[in-house]
């Protein structure tokens, strides 16, 4: 038995097609949430809106939980014979209700909740304009609490900082408190306004939506943030040109490795680079390569074109963003991943293309990071929150998520138009042309593994397009292969960069 009804056979082609449906559950369960998170990303990604993604998603959650708080409240007090209409009974059950389910959480209260007929239903629709999203639970909202939440809901448009929420917040007891006023005021950082959320009864329902434009506009009091990133991205230096001089040589079919080797020699600087980035980049598997002729035999031209352009942008990057090196480092961690399971999958021949998809991934959430101190401190003021990350910084300035300002960066640099293509893709892997759906699976896919190993997702919320595609819905064959990446890399990685 699930523990969801899903009144769609393949939400995925409901998406494509927009058509209405609804996901309903009695209680939050780990499956819920996961098949919640993979709708919602589906939707967000046709729009270039995956930067809002953990804003609606937090919301969601949040208005989700406060339903089934709302169920098990009337559910508690039938058991307890409290009628919840009259206030004597209210106040009284309200001061056991919180300790007799939730801190103690009594398996009974929530056994007896998955019995009963109070449901839960999330229903998704999409129109020209909006993208929208229902809560529904099937008993009718206090009017008490109605007042509370929608004058929680219209004060949080107002507030400027947390701690202005937090003098309000008298009794997260009743009703939807602190969490949700958190939400709604990321909602309206990101550009929506108050009349995007609404909480009503229709007949015995509840309902909460939540519309999202498809076109959404910025906020005005972050317009200056998104000129300050998308300066920095006009004053990023051209490619070396070096560099490209030593490509144009590579790429000639009458080349020798004597001649490309003699070219590259001459500088030392790509040298140096180049020897380090092959003996320890996941190119060579037994052999050690002592010069750059060696490196040429070993790894072939589209190799050496490939190292060439990494040591190009490491060059740049190093003297730009030195102190964002971290995400350098996680870059090449999933370069090599791209790069070996390309290999594992039989498509070797785009290994190295893969391998340069991986490790420009992040280029556009380098350059979001980059923005001037002070411009950050304006952030932190706008959310209340203490620290500025590169996905705050997404749903908040820009408008587009750092993968489509990594593709502008690449077209800047005049990449391969597909290369272009591939980073602004990867994160909504289902809108990937058939020429380059296997390129941009493969980078998706070693992105996904970096997140599992940071805890930021889990195998139940992976891209199922790109499951199939690869054929490793089973969780054993995701994660052996998994594994074999992991330990594939601890073993080269000791000389890593």
């Amino acid at each position: 038995m699930t523990d969801y009804t899903l009144s769609t056979k393949n939400y995925r082609e409901s998406i494509s097609k927009k058509n209405d449906f609804f996901l309903q559950f009695p209680i939050f369960t780990p499956n819920v949430e996961a098949i919640i998170l993979k709708i919602i990303h589906r939707y967000l990604e046709e729009f270039d809106l995956i930067y809002i993604k953990e804003t609606v998603v937090m919301i969601i959650k949040e208005l989700i939980n406060n339903s089934i708080k709302a169920n098990m409240k009337r559910l508690y007090f039938k058991i307890n014979n409290l009628d919840i209409d009259k206030i004597e009974d209210y106040r009284s059950g309200m001061e056991s209700f919180k300790a007799d389910t939730y801190e103690t959480e009594k398996v009974e209260y929530f056994e007896k909740l998955k019995q009963s007929k109070l449901v839960v239903r999330v229903s998704f629709k999409s129109t020209n304009n909006f993208f929208h999203l229902n809560v529904v639970n099937n008993i009718p909202i206090l009017d008490s609490e109605l007042v509370k939440i929608n004058a929680r809901a219209q004060k949080a448009f107002a507030y400027n900082d947390m701690s202005h929420a937090l003098d309000d917040i008298l009794d997260d007891s009743e009703g939807a408190g602190l969490g949700l006023i958190m939400s709604l005021m990321l909602l309206k950082n990101i550009g929506l306004t108050k009349e995007s959320f609404q909480i009503y009864k229709k007949d015995n329902l509840t309902i909460a939506t939540i519309s999202i434009p498809k076109n959404l506009s910025h906020h005005k009091s972050t317009i200056k943030v998104a000129e300050e990133i998308l300066k920095e991205v006009n004053e990023l230096p051209t490619f070396p040109a070096n560099v490209k001089e030593i490509q144009k040589i590579v790429q000639d079919k009458d080349s020798s490795f004597k001649i490309i080797a003699g070219k590259i020699y001459k500088d030392p600087g790509i040298t140096a680079s180049i020897l380090k980035l092959a003996n320890s980049a996941g190119y060579i598997r037994s052999n050690k390569a002592d010069s750059i002729e060696d490196a040429i035999k070993i790894i072939g031209m589209k190799g050496i074109n490939t190292l060439l352009y990494a040591s190009g942008v490491n060059s740049m990057l190093e003297s730009r963003y030195k102190r964002f090196e971290h995400i350098w480092k996680i870059s090449y961690q999933r370069a090599f991943y791209a790069q070996n399971i390309a290999i594992q999958v039989k498509l070797s021949k785009i290994g190295e293309f893969a391998y340069l998809s991986g490790l420009l991934a992040d280029i556009g959430k380098i350059v979001m990071l980059s923005t001037k101190p002070e411009i950050l401190e304006k952030l932190k003021e706008l959310t209340g929150t203490k620290n500025s990350t590169g996905n705050l910084l997404e749903e908040i300035s820009l408008g587009i998520s750092h993968s489509s300002l990594g593709a502008e960066i690449c077209r800047k640099w005049k990449f391969n138009d597909n290369l272009c293509k591939t980073i602004k893709f990867y994160n909504r892997p289902h809108m990937a042309n058939n020429k380059l759906k296997q390129l941009i699976y493969i980078v998706y896919l070693a992105n996904v593994f970096i997140n599992i190993e940071n805890r930021k997702i889990r195998f139940e919320i992976v891209d199922e397009d790109v499951l199939d595609y690869f054929n490793l819905n089973d969780k054993e064959k995701f994660t052996n292969l998994h594994s074999l990446l992991i330990k594939s890399y601890e073993k080269n990685k000791i000389n890593f960069l």
